[in-house]
């Protein structure tokens, strides 16, 4: 009888003491990092006449800018540039549209930067005029500027401007490793260059586009490889 009992108590003992087993709970994954998608603007449309908005009684207009949602983002944030005054006006948004203000007949650009924590992510830039009255002569957009890597120290440049009256000219090309870099081509109705560069420099390109009555726009960029 006693060795019955001794034995049942080793049993209780194997079965109490037991580890989990199966019933552990498993260490949870690692979280993964959060990113922010791909977006893209909606409206005002690129390179064109606004012709939407509400007309308010201080001569301005409203007009509601409108872009696709960026995975992850907790914000965004709208830059629109006065093209006459070069005046920048930015505004936190939490969804993917808000109404702005605008004089009647300026040239404008505009661009949507989208936030999560410290992470950014910038949309391409559109270029607009907000209606008006009727103007005899539009300014050009400014230049699209694109630079391409082709190796052994030698990049592809490009430009390339809209006008709504189709009366471009040509451009001034400033390249150079000073913030007002010399003009490189001027008056030129070239839109493609070769240039050679020295690797980890800093480069600046300014395009300035004219127009058959003077009108100019201006766009700059920089580049390094």
């Amino acid at each position: 009888m006693k060795v019955a009992i001794k034995l049942f108590l080793v049993m209780t003992l194997m079965v109490s003491c037991g580890g989990g087993g199966d019933n552990d709970s498993p260490n949870p994954p690692d979280e993964v990092e959060k990113e922010l998608g791909a977006f893209s603007l909606t409206f005002p449309d690129n390179n064109l006449i606004c012709t939407e908005g509400e007309e308010n009684t201080d001569g301005t207009v409203g007009i509601e800018f409108l872009w696709t949602a960026s995975t992850n983002a907790t914000s965004y944030e709208l830059e629109l540039i006065n093209q006459e005054t070069s005046t920048a006006e930015n505004k936190t948004v939490n969804g993917t549209s808000t109404v702005i203000n605008v004089p009647k007949g300026v040239q404008f650009t505009w661009q949507i930067t989208a936030k999560l924590d410290a992470k950014t992510l910038k949309s391409d830039s559109w270029n607009f005029y907000s209606q008006g009255t009727v103007t005899e002569s539009y300014a050009p957009f400014p230049a699209t500027i694109e630079v391409e890597d082709q190796g052994n120290s030698t990049a592809d440049i490009s430009w390339i401007a809209e006008d709504l009256d189709d009366d471009l000219t040509g451009y001034d090309v400033s390249i150079g490793t000073a913030n007002n870099p010399e003009i490189l081509l001027e008056d030129t109705t070239l839109t493609t260059t070769n240039f050679t560069y020295t690797e980890g420099e800093v480069y600046f390109i300014r395009v300035v586009s004219k127009d058959s009555t003077g009108n100019t726009s201006a766009n700059e960029m920089t580049f390094s490889f």
